[in-house]
């Protein structure tokens, strides 16, 4: 790539983020701070912090084609992409919270993206873009109806699993019941932020090292009975801990030790598997 080029790309870069930098500080304002409070917060979306270093070492990954590659102008296709990003922004206006608002910056910044540098340049960087987007929390119902399915999922399977072991324990709801000691599931407890995080983990991944459509399906699919899973394991461990170890297990800093830890354990197991077993078969 010649200097002239370098230079045009440089430029369109800096209109890029210009004109990103405008709309973020005066369209999407609001949207875009009650988003970054809610990420900081972990209000439905505990994943959210590590998504743009996600983005960006997928971005990494792509340098040095983006190296080879002459910025041109998409201003056709990235005319559909704009207009559907106000859209959703003039749809905003009639719904409660920043889900749409927020949506509606990153489809427009993916729109900017393609009319500036072009097709081919978007097809390296486009999924990174918009993959962004994943932090955005989801809406509260939404968030509500799926964190209680998880609830109800993950504590039948724990109440499951700890009756094959003969564990004393009696349910009533999401009240449980064991020598000596009352423990509740609370809603924060559903294991919602397992389903969210490793759905959002398995997105990246399928794109990452995933190279047809099914094996891609198969692995974001998978995602929602491995945070069931986990939700189980976790709780399973709580209440077992709590009863032959000790109580004090299954109040809060305990807990979110052993929640990380089982997130971990079987984040990296499931990785573990699959490069095992697509190596073995030669499935990508």
């Amino acid at each position: 790539m010649n200097e002239t080029t370098t230079m045009n790309g440089r430029l369109r870069v800096l209109i890029f983020l210009l004109v990103l930098a405008g709309l973020a500080a005066t369209l999407y304002r609001e949207s875009l701070s009650a988003m970054t409070v809610s990420v900081l917060h972990r209000q439905n979306s505990s994943h959210g912090l590590f998504v743009p270093f996600i983005s960006g070492y997928l971005v990494w990954l792509r340098l040095d084609n983006l190296k080879k590659l002459k910025p041109q102008f998409g201003l056709l296709p990235a005319g559909a992409m704009l207009l559907a990003g106000f859209i959703v922004l003039y749809l905003s206006r009639n719904a409660a919270g920043f889900f749409l608002s927020t949506l509606s910056f990153f489809l427009v910044s993916g729109g900017l993206a393609l009319a500036l540098f072009g097709g081919e340049v978007f097809r390296e960087v486009g999924f990174p873009l918009l993959f962004l987007a994943a932090m955005i929390p989801l809406p509260e119902t939404v968030y509500s109806q799926m964190a209680e399915w998880m609830r109800q999922a993950t504590t039948w399977g724990a109440v499951g699993l700890l009756d094959l072991v003969d564990l004393p324990l009696y349910r009533e709801g999401y009240d449980i019941y064991l020598p000596g000691m009352h423990l509740h599931v609370a809603h924060g407890c559903s294991g919602i932020r397992y389903l969210l995080s490793y759905f959002v983990f398995g997105i990246a991944y399928a794109f990452r090292f995933k190279q047809t459509t099914r094996s891609r399906i198969l692995v974001v699919a998978a995602t929602v009975p491995l945070a069931v899973l986990a939700g189980v394991f976790r709780l399973s461990f709580t209440f077992a801990g709590a009863y032959y170890i000790n109580p004090y297990l299954a109040e809060h800093r305990p807990h979110v030790v052993i929640s990380w830890s089982v997130f971990m354990v079987l984040l990296v197991a499931a990785i573990g598997a699959d490069r095992y077993f697509s190596g073995v078969r030669g499935h990508r």
